[in-house]
Parts: C-alpha cells; sequence; structure tokens
C-alpha cells in the first residue's frame, strides 16, 4: 500500500513520462549522473553511477539484488551486465516505469534475470534475508520516510549483506530552513511532495543507519562528480534546441545552480548488515 504522499510523487512523474520530460539521453535515465573525465555523455555518467552504487553494495556473480526506486530499469540493466547477479528484482511506485522497466530488459535479453514490479521501499513485500544486496539511486530522498526504508532493507538483507546507495543530503553547517524553503523534489515542484523528515547532514544519516542495525557504515561527498557536471549538460544541450526545450533545460540548470547553493550534498553511501548478533 503506497503512503499519499508517494502515490502522488508516482502521479508526477507519470505525466512527465507522458510530456516526455525527466530523460536527457539515449537511455531512459533519471540521475545527475558520475562524470568521470573530460568529453563524458549523459548516459555514460549515468552508465557510471549504476556501477558506482551496485559496487558499492558489494555486488557480485550469483547475488540476489534488490532494488528500490528503479526507474526505467537503465541501471538494473547495466549492473546486471557487469557484475551477473543471479537475479535483481526491481520496485518503483510509477506504474509506467515498471512497464518501461519490462520491456527494457526485455529488449536487452534480461528478462529472465530482472523482474519488475510496483512496490513502496518502506514497506517491502518480502520475507526477512531475501537479498544479498540492497541498491537505491538517487531515490531515498523521496521516502516516506528514509528511516522507514533503512529498517526495511536491513530486514531483507542476509546478516553480511550489503547497501548501496547514492542520495542527497543537507551539507554540513547549511540553512536548513532555506533549504526546505527552496530545493524541492521532483525538481520545479512546489514543495507539496517534499518529505521533510529526510533533510539532514551526512551524521544525522550515519546514526540513522546504526539505529537501523547496519554497520561498515560510509557516506562520501561526490558532488564535485555529479551536480556541475549535470548543469555544465543540461547548458549544452539547451544550445541544441529551441523554444520550450530550451528554455526547460536553461531553467533546471539555474534550479541546480541555487540547489548547491543552498547546500545539497550528493553522497555515495556504502553499509553491510552483521554477520551475527
Amino acid at each position: 500500500m503506497l503512503s499519499r504522499k508517494t502515490r502522488e510523487i508516482a502521479g508526477v512523474y507519470t505525466e512527465r513520462y507522458k510530456a516526455g520530460w525527466g530523460t536527457l539521453g539515449h537511455k531512459r535515465y533519471g540521475n545527475f549522473g558520475y562524470w568521470t573525465g573530460e568529453g563524458t555523455s549523459i548516459d555514460e555518467a549515468c552508465d557510471a553511477m549504476a556501477d558506482l552504487v551496485a559496487n558499492a553494495s558489494g555486488i557480485g556473480p550469483g547475488d540476489r539484488v534488490l532494488e528500490v526506486g528503479c526507474g526505467y530499469g537503465e541501471a538494473a540493466v547495466e549492473y546486471t551486465r557487469r557484475y551477473r547477479p543471479a537475479s535483481v528484482m526491481a520496485i518503483d511506485p510509477t506504474e509506467v516505469r515498471v512497464e518501461v522497466g519490462r520491456e527494457n530488459a526485455a529488449k536487452n535479453g534480461l528478462s529472465d534475470v530482472i523482474r519488475f514490479q510496483v512496490g513502496d521501499a518502506t514497506t517491502l513485500e518480502f520475507p526477512d534475508a531475501s537479498f544479498d544486496r540492497v541498491i537505491g539511486i538517487e531515490c531515498a530522498l523521496l521516502f516516506d520516510t528514509r528511516r522507514d526504508f533503512l529498517r526495511e532493507a536491513h530486514r531483507v538483507l542476509v546478516p553480511g549483506g550489503g547497501l548501496g546507495l547514492a542520495d542527497i543530503l543537507l551539507r554540513k553547517g547549511a540553512d536548513r530552513d532555506a533549504y526546505l524553503a527552496h530545493v524541492h523534489f521532483p525538481v520545479g515542484s512546489d514543495g507539496s511532495m517534499d518529505v521533510p523528515e529526510n533533510v539532514y547532514e551526512a551524521d544525522v544519516y550515519e546514526a540513522a543507519l546504526a539505529d537501523s542495525g547496519f554497520t561498515d557504515v560510509r557516506i562520501e561527498s561526490i558532488t564535485d562528480r555529479t551536480l556541475p557536471h549535470m548543469i555544465a549538460c543540461l547548458e549544452r544541450l539547451a544550445a541544441e534546441v529551441t523554444g520550450e526545450p530550451r528554455t526547460r533545460r536553461l531553467l533546471a540548470a539555474e534550479i541546480y545552480r541555487e540547489y548547491l547553493r543552498l547546500g545539497l550534498e550528493y553522497v555515495l553511501v556504502s553499509a553491510r548488515k552483521p554477520r551475527s548478533g
């Protein structure tokens, strides 16, 4: 059962899909990407983000993987090809994304490995110890709430299992009130779907992971490899089009600059469920 806020967020992404918004490259990614060098394309950056987060979880051949907030399934296809897990369960609250994800897996010959279903990361419908890895890319900030998700992730992981996330936090020392007033996800929304309970600094995140039972917690800022490069990419792409698409891309770049100024911190998170205790 999806919460009201989660249903509303799914509704926004459904409308954006219908309008043809939300993806910039040839692949249907929806994250800021991890930019590894000069000349990196948006598709390459988003593939790199998928690899980075999967690797942070400790993924390997034969693993059973749960990906939450899977979007259109591009990341699942990327890390399945690279790391050869035995199975991937990919969930998202947005039905159209799940449908496109299934089509994407089939197109890539991976329907026997990657399965998709509508689901809520805060109330997972899987038994205890069902997965070796839990992965989430740029989605936990929207969960109602992130702490509920972390408890569920710990529950469904096997002892010794790994968690890998790309997530968005508040930079240490930033003005939280100003951030809450102006930084909204989905981007460009009016703030009605924000989850203020998820807006905190890295030390609070670390404590939330520990409270959920995780150990070996690592939270690394990768801001410099993410949003600034996406801003530059948006401006490059804006120069290639005219009219409403150009206006929308330039506006997004301007909004992202403001997010950085207000204290957005992009982080790579890894943690483990203890083998015993």
